[in-house]
């Protein structure tokens, strides 16, 4: 179940005393200010992630959003409930036709440019948000790519937006962002079923690996079954993204204890190895994908070239 936005504390021209009272507030320390005679309740915002604190401040400044724009970029990757893996930026993103050039001010970046939205729109405080393929098309060409692809990836797996429509939408090169915008799109594979595999692909893409084949099911002789992330078949190589989440929730431990899955996990590499046609599994973590260089030092500890 949802739980309810945090209350945002506004002050108004006709109630001088609740402004006052506000600014008291704000000065001892109980209240954070968001925007211009908008707060929230400091104890509040402290306990919000910084994917929250973002949506927040969105809210707080959505009435002074001028009639015709909409939320855009990471803004609008965040409502529409797309993974982001970097901090969110500080400042609110809006692509507002009535600006004439990239505007940042205060808390917000103001976009040149007619926004895209969808019938009916999708929408915060009263705010319309650029649609799901503008919003696609905003993260490749302006986040770094690992980014962009994560988010863009999650649309696609949801079936929100196609390749099709992403790559006949791409910016065509020389201009900017046309190639981070590319990286994007090489990454992307709705059989990605995670985040993780998501921010593994675009890395191996950004580190020149040949494109893999995700979730290939390799067939063992007593008839066992086991799919893995990614199968670089000229390589021989398995590239499987081992993320916490496999040891710790419930939900895809499956009644079985820590111990057990990571028992599994060795059982079945086990099985992999065995078969002639890999020659070794290489098994990035987040850890790894943080950094490219570790990334590609992983490799190299399992004398994988390309």
């Amino acid at each position: 179940m949802d739980t309810e936005p945090p209350t945002l504390l506004r002050a108004t021209p006709h109630d001088l005393a609740t402004a006052r009272a506000l600014q008291r507030r704000h000065r001892a320390g109980a209240l954070v200010r968001l925007a211009q005679g908008v707060y929230v309740d400091a104890a509040v915002w402290q306990q919000l992630v910084p994917q929250a604190r973002h949506l927040l401040l969105a809210r707080a400044i959505a009435p002074a959003v001028r009639q015709g724009a909409a939320f855009s970029h990471t803004t609008a990757a965040l409502v529409l409930g797309w993974p982001v893996i970097d901090a969110p930026p500080e400042r609110v993103h809006l692509v507002d036709p009535h600006t004439r050039r990239t505007e940042d001010r205060a808390r917000v970046v103001r976009h040149a440019g007619m926004p895209e939205t969808e019938s009916p729109p999708v929408v915060l405080a009263g705010v319309p948000v650029t649609s799901r393929l503008r919003t696609a098309l905003d993260l490749a060409t302006t986040s770094p790519p690992s980014v962009a692809a994560v988010a863009v990836d999650h649309a696609v797996r949801t079936g929100t937006v196609t390749i099709d429509a992403f790559l006949e939408a791409l910016p065509v090169g020389p201009c900017r962002g046309s190639v981070r915008a590319r990286t994007v799109a090489e990454a992307l594979d709705p059989q990605h079923e995670s985040v993780g595999e998501s921010y593994t692909a675009v890395r191996m893409v950004e580190l020149g690996v040949p494109r893999p084949i995700a979730q290939h099911t390799f067939r063992h002789p007593d008839g066992t079954l086991d799919r893995v992330d990614f199968w670089l078949p000229d390589l021989r190589v398995v590239v499987e993204f081992d993320g916490r989440q496999k040891y710790s929730d419930p939900t895809m431990l499956a009644g079985r204890s820590p111990a057990e899955a990571v028992w599994h996990e060795k059982i079945r590499e086990d099985r992999l190895r065995s078969l002639p046609c890999v020659r070794t599994v290489v098994r990035p973590t987040w850890w790894h994908l943080v950094d490219p260089d570790r990334l590609s030092a992983l490799f190299r500890q399992h004398r994988v070239t390309w």
